[in-house]
């Protein structure tokens, strides 16, 4: 579902060698590194965001590249550990927002699309939200907000910055346990930077680990240690 083929990225020059590999659908991945080692500007790059500096991304089979403009946000949707500044939005009206690929251009929402919508709530369990306005939310809730408008875009691949980043121990864990029932029920391949490790391993899933020293990143199995896993990234 996402493939790298000599990835190479960066901004003018090149901040990081990824090693390649495939990311499968039904996954959960952690994409894990100090600050400033390319967490981020992978997952721009990924999204369509950033030109690789050299090799290739493919998605859903197709070179990165290649998808047209208007087609990206129907195959990757894109989570930010920062919650937009919308205060005058109720929640469903935000959520919608994800819809915004498929409507007309007067953004008109379809059955389809109201069902959509009502289902993210019932998945994400946040029903109780709906009526309010996005200024009245937690931090932990505007992250299941967030995931939520991402879930109703209905893209094959979700990727995630920091997802957990303002949230309290509890809270993280909902939202991580979430996220590897979505990515299994769902069928979605889902990448996610994190730096709770301990958490991470808990899940037992998958790394997209980044050694800042050497500049490369790797695919590392779930049933790496503790230990191991710091010393390659930290």
């Amino acid at each position: 579902m996402i493939r790298t083929d000599n990835l190479k990225i960066g901004y003018k020059q090149a901040l990081l060698e990824v090693e390649n590999f495939t990311l499968q659908k039904g996954q959960l991945y952690f994409l894990i590194g100090k600050n400033g080692s390319g967490k981020s500007t992978f997952l721009k790059t990924i999204s369509g965001q950033l030109s690789p500096i050299s090799g290739s991304v493919f998605l859903q089979n197709k070179q990165s590249i290649e998808i047209p403009f208007g087609e990206f946000p129907k195959t990757v949707s894109f989570v930010s550990s920062h919650f937009p500044n919308v205060d005058f939005l109720k929640v469903e009206e935000f959520i919608a927002l994800g819809r915004s690929s498929f409507t007309s251009y007067f953004g008109k929402l379809q059955s389809t699309d109201n069902k959509l919508i009502t289902d993210s709530f019932s998945r994400l369990k946040i029903k109780h939200l709906r009526g309010r306005f996005t200024s009245q939310l937690s931090d932990g809730e505007k992250q299941l907000v967030a995931i939520a408008k991402a879930l109703v875009q209905e893209t094959p691949i979700i990727l995630l910055d920091e997802p957990t980043a303002f949230l309290d121990y509890s809270n993280k864990i909902l939202v991580l346990e979430m996220l590897k029932s979505i990515a299994k029920e769902m069928n979605k391949c889902i990448v996610l930077s994190s730096h709770d490790i301990d958490l991470s391993l808990d899940m037992k899933c998958d790394f997209l680990a980044v050694n800042f020293e050497e500049k490369i990143m790797q695919l590392v199995n779930h049933s790496v240690s503790k230990k191991e896993l710091l010393g390659f990234c930290f």
